[in-house]
C-alpha cells in the first residue's frame, strides 16, 4: 500500500485530524474523519484515508465471486454507482470486470459491525434490509438498488448509507455546519438546525420516548462515526442537545 501523491505539485500528503466537513477530492464523497492534504499551502486535494491508501486489487465479503480491482476513474463510458451505498460514482472506485460491481474506497472499507462502548447497541452492515429505513422510510434507496444499511438487532432501528450521507450533506449545502476554533486549536462545529428521526422530536412527551430518543442519537453517532470517521465531539454533543431538548 503506498499513500497517493498530489497530482497537480508530485508532492506527498500530510495528515491531519477530523475537522471541518470537506469533499474528497479523490471519490467525490463526503467526509468529516482524519484527511490526507496536499503539503503545498495553496493547494485544496484532500483525501479520505481510504482513498489517500488504497490498495490494488481488494475483496468484499458481500461479492464473494468479485476481485475488485482500483481504478482513479471508473472504466467504460456509462454512467457507474456504487453497489454498497447506491451513489454515483464520480471519482476514485474500486471495480470488478467479471461482475461489473462497484464500490467508493470508503465504502468498501465500512465496519461490518459496531458498538458503544458499553455494549447498549450493536449495528451490523446489511446487503438487504430487514425492516425500512428510519430516514426514507423505504427498504430500497431507489427502484432496482437495494444500497446496504446499518441495522440494529432486532431490526429496530434500520438506515441507509445513501441516506445517512444525503442527510449530512444536505444540512452541509444549507450552511447549518460552520467551522469554529478554538483555542486551544480543538475544532468545533455548530449546527443551527439537523434533521433527526421522528422520535426526537417528540422526546418531551414521557420518560420513555426519553429514553427511547437516547437510544435513536446513539445509533445514529455510531452510524455516522462509520460512514464519516470518528465523530467531533462537538458535534456529539449539539446532536444529543438538539434531541433531548
Amino acid at each position: 500500500m503506498t499513500t497517493r501523491v498530489c497530482p497537480s505539485h508530485a508532492q506527498a500528503m500530510k495528515v491531519k485530524p477530523p475537522g471541518a466537513p470537506y469533499r474528497c477530492s479523490g471519490c467525490r464523497e463526503m467526509g468529516f474523519g482524519r484527511s490526507y492534504h496536499c503539503e503545498n499551502d495553496n493547494c485544496s486535494y484532500i483525501l479520505h484515508e481510504e482513498c489517500a491508501n488504497a490498495v490494488s486489487h481488494d475483496f468484499h465479503p458481500f461479492f464473494p465471486k468479485s476481485h475488485f480491482e482500483f481504478y482513479e476513474k471508473a472504466p467504460g463510458l456509462r454512467t457507474r454507482y456504487c453497489d454498497g451505498c447506491g451513489n454515483d460514482v464520480l471519482g476514485f472506485v474500486y471495480h470488478c470486470s467479471r461482475t461489473g460491481y462497484d464500490l467508493h474506497p470508503c465504502c468498501l472499507n465500512l465496519k461490518d459491525r459496531i458498538s458503544d462502548e458499553e455494549g447498549c447497541v450493536t449495528l451490523e452492515l446489511c446487503k438487504s434490509v430487514p425492516s425500512k429505513c428510519v430516514k426514507c422510510k423505504h427498504r430500497n434507496v431507489v427502484e432496482g438498488v437495494k444500497g446496504w444499511s446499518y441495522v440494529s438487532s432486532g431490526g429496530t432501528y434500520c438506515y441507509h448509507v445513501s441516506c445517512v450521507k444525503e442527510m449530512i450533506l444536505e444540512n452541509w449545502k444549507r450552511g447549518y455546519f460552520s467551522q469554529v476554533v478554538r483555542e486551544n486549536s480543538e475544532v468545533a462545529v455548530r449546527i443551527n438546525r439537523l434533521e433527526m428521526v421522528e422520535c426526537g422530536r417528540r422526546s418531551r412527551r414521557s420518560g420513555t420516548m426519553k429514553k427511547y430518543t437516547k437510544i435513536a442519537v446513539l445509533v445514529f453517532r455510531l452510524i455516522f462515526s462509520a460512514i464519516f470517521g470518528n465523530p467531533i465531539t462537538a458535534i456529539v454533543g449539539l446532536v444529543e442537545a438538539l434531541v433531548s431538548d
